[in-house]
């Protein structure tokens, strides 16, 4: 069993459950939680627990893999809470399918870490440290009180490439923008990553952005995951 991890805001998370087999892949979200998921996960006993989604009962070490989409849950999705415990069931929630998540040996893309459902969450200061380690170029960036301050120049060359697993899901992507991404998904140890470029007037490439959370929006992505748990 695939858990795909959403929101209801996301129309492609149903579509990517949909491109598994019937009745491999279910999605998860906490506008729906009460309603989907229950259980009683015994933590000296994880893999021998069992969770019901969407009325039926499936062992924990059936849990073949896990495809996080959102960082975290927030409050607002939880409508059917009183909003005065909105704050705390947030906050336990996500607490809780964070050390699921890290419990499961299986598959996941990507790993949650303790900031974050999916992937490691870093500040960009700290991805530009490590792409400065790497001799990666890094495009200008200016940062005030801890908050990106740079100005949006429109007439940028922009090149986005993403890779899943081994595979690049961008065509004509450069050598080096392709090695540079590789190196940096190596680095962070994620099967997933999409960095964004800058190219000067000159040709040479800069990193621009990087981020850990899988975009599920168009179809070359969401095959590319489909083909990683497959």
């Amino acid at each position: 069993m695939i858990l795909v991890i959403s929101n209801i805001a996301n129309d492609y998370a149903a579509t990517l459950v949909d491109m598994f087999p019937p009745g491999t892949a279910v999605l998860i979200t906490a506008s729906q939680f009460h309603q989907s998921f229950k259980t009683g996960i015994n933590v000296d006993d994880l893999l021998g627990s069992h969770i019901v989604i969407n009325r039926k009962a499936i062992a924990v070490s059936d849990i073949s893999g896990v495809i996080n989409t959102v960082t975290n849950f927030y409050q607002q999705e939880f409508y059917y809470i009183d909003p005065a415990d909105r704050g705390y069931v947030c906050t336990e929630l996500n607490a809780f399918i964070i050390y699921l998540l890290t419990e499961l040996p299986c598959k996941k893309l990507n790993p949650p870490s303790v900031r974050s459902l999916t992937g490691p969450s870093v500040h960009k200061i700290e991805w530009v440290k490590t792409a400065h380690t790497l001799n990666i170029p890094v495009w200008q960036l200016k940062i005030v009180n801890g908050l990106c301050v740079n100005k949006e120049q429109p007439n940028l060359k922009i090149c986005l490439c993403t890779v899943v697993g081994d595979e690049l899901t961008t065509d004509n992507i450069p050598e080096t923008v392709a090695n540079f991404t590789r190196v940096l998904q190596r680095v962070f140890a994620l099967p997933y990553m999409s960095c964004c470029f800058v190219c000067d007037d000159i040709g040479k490439y800069y990193l621009k952005d990087i981020s850990f959370v899988p975009d599920i929006t168009t179809d070359i992505n969401r095959r590319a995951i489909l083909n990683y748990f497959i």
